[in-house]
């Protein structure tokens, strides 16, 4: 296939020599705005996000700085208007956002220490599915499968299965006892 060298020239009548960046304006909180205004919310103690730490000497490839710089530690909710997080506790948040009050958060699950280590394990995850499943990855090689009752207003989750996922076979079975049930 043959290229050819595109022959870029701006149109220096449109350019502005004296433009300095672009201004950001503070929402206005008081008065006219404040359903536009960003609004944000302390997580409870119990529940902080936090990064992963690494060794000091770890050596890691572009790659992987590139996916730890980008990993975002939140994710679509199994309904409208709900997000879900994992705290440095490995506990899984549901975040139901609401219009005018506070978010309600319920702790969905805990994510057992996983029986395999590694010097660098992946990241945790939590994946909708539908609006009653949720799948929890804990980021070495187990991923759980989580459901909610239909017209549960207690927002009660529970693992209903479990799959071991490893270099060339996948295993799956009920959970293990100690994390069947999360409130």
């Amino acid at each position: 296939m043959a290229y050819r060298v595109l022959d870029l020239r701006p149109d220096t009548a449109l350019l502005n020599p004296q433009f300095d960046g672009y201004r950001l304006r503070l929402l206005d909180r008081d008065g006219e705005g404040e359903q536009d205004a960003v609004r944000s919310y302390p997580l409870p103690t119990s529940s902080v996000v936090e990064p992963q730490h690494l060794a000091t000497n770890a050596l890691l490839t572009y790659s992987e700085v590139y996916s730890r710089v980008h990993f975002n530690h939140m994710f679509v909710g199994p309904r409208p208007g709900t997000i879900i997080y994992i705290d440095r506790e490995r506990h899984v948040h549901l975040a139901e956002i609401r219009k005018r009050d506070p978010p309600r958060i319920t702790r969905m699950f805990q994510i057992p220490p996983s029986a395999t280590t590694h010097a660098l394990s992946g990241y945790h995850g939590a994946y909708a599915i539908g609006k009653d499943t949720v799948l929890v990855f804990d980021g070495v090689v187990s991923v759980y499968v989580l459901q909610h009752a239909p017209n549960d207003e207690l927002e009660q989750w529970t693992a209903t299965g479990v799959f071991e996922v490893g270099p060339g076979s996948i295993a799956a079975g009920p959970p293990a006892e100690t994390s069947e049930r999360r409130s």
